[in-house]
């Protein structure tokens, strides 16, 4: 039996691409790590079009938090304290998400700068 070694997630860089996604996510209780939430963009051009890379995140969203920060980025606009937010109503919303490597040989998307 013959396997190809991938790469895990997306390489580092910028990429235009489309929110495809927001999913429980079961998080590590022996770690220290709760609950938490994957977003999901899919690369619309380039030698990685149609990947999707992630970004996970505690289910904690604070204007500091970091889904609370995707979330601003998605709406285009501050959530205000109090607000019911749906990541699904901003499924499509298209930009540039930025990914940097991670210690483990990984990936994660950092920022989502959402196209004007």
């Amino acid at each position: 039996m013959e396997f190809e070694c991938k790469s895990c997630g997306l390489p580092a860089g910028a990429y235009s691409a489309e929110f495809v996604g927001c999913s429980p996510f079961e998080g590590n209780e022996d770690k220290g790590y709760g609950p938490a939430v994957k977003l999901a963009f899919k690369v619309l051009s380039g030698p990685e079009a149609g990947n999707e890379g992630g970004r996970i995140c505690a289910a904690n969203l604070t204007p500091k938090s970091a889904l609370g920060k995707f979330a601003v980025a998605l709406k285009g606009s501050p959530v205000a304290t109090g607000e019911r937010f749906r990541f699904d109503a901003y499924l499509g919303e298209k930009g540039t998400i930025l990914v940097e490597a991670t210690d483990n040989g990984g990936s994660k998307i950092t920022t989502f700068l959402k196209q004007s």
